[in-house]
């Protein structure tokens, strides 16, 4: 609702023509507004946000890698803590890698391409993953059915392919190259663990009861 008030109040003061092609349209507004003593300073608050927004998420992007690396998911070298500030430093240099190459792209670019591969490894993969596991294992214990099945996989893959198709040739390419990258981290990792695709695995699922889980619940909630 924030985000919609300003967003009403910027195109109250600015016409929506002009601000198509305004690169700072909040110090824009603030400067119609108040005038450019205001303006500046805002344009500084508006700096300073996005230097802790991009410093906290790289700081949180390097967890992802660490944990999954002490989890025995990952490359063990990502594992590793600095012995003096005791923090993920060789996570946090990848993530740095990948923050500074980002910055040679437009905007626009890094978000089309984020979109094309977030649908392409998570919604297309969820859809696959789906088909699969209710093929694979079709006795499977499930707390939910999902009605007129595959009718809504269907539509949903067909949704997100379009999506996909839509995001623009730049995106899908470096979507569907990302993609393969990670496979191949992904094999080079599983040669040396020996794991799958290397070594059969076999999976287990543990359910918990209905009533297990209402107790647990209770508890949670005493």
């Amino acid at each position: 609702m924030i985000y919609l008030v300003l967003n009403v109040v910027s195109i109250g003061v600015i016409p929506w023509k002009e601000a198509l092609n305004a690169t700072a349209i909040g110090s824009l507004v603030v400067e119609r507004s108040w005038g450019q003593l205001a303006a500046i300073i805002v344009t500084l608050l508006i700096v300073w946000t996005a230097f802790a927004s991009v410093y906290t998420g790289l700081l949180g992007g390097s967890r992802l890698p660490y944990n999954a690396s002490r989890d025995g998911l990952f490359f063990k070298p990502f594992g590793r803590l600095h012995e003096r500030f005791n923090f993920p430093h060789i996570a946090l240099l990848a993530m740095g890698v990948v923050t500074a190459i980002a910055c040679f792209f437009d905007l626009s670019q890094i978000i089309s391409i984020l979109i094309a591969a977030s649908v392409l490894v998570q919604f297309i993969g969820q859809v696959a993953a789906l088909t699969i596991l209710r093929f694979k294992q079709p006795n499977l214990q499930r707390p939910y059915k999902q009605w007129l099945y595959p009718i809504f996989s269907i539509i949903a893959l067909l949704g997100w392919i379009y999506v996909f198709l839509s995001s623009g040739t730049v995106a899908i390419r470096w979507a569907i190259g990302w993609t393969l990258l990670g496979v191949i981290a992904y094999v080079i990792w599983a040669y040396f663990e020996k794991t799958w695709p290397f070594r059969p695995i076999e999976v287990h699922e543990e359910f918990v009861s209905q009533e297990a889980g209402e107790d647990i619940a209770g508890e949670m909630a005493d």
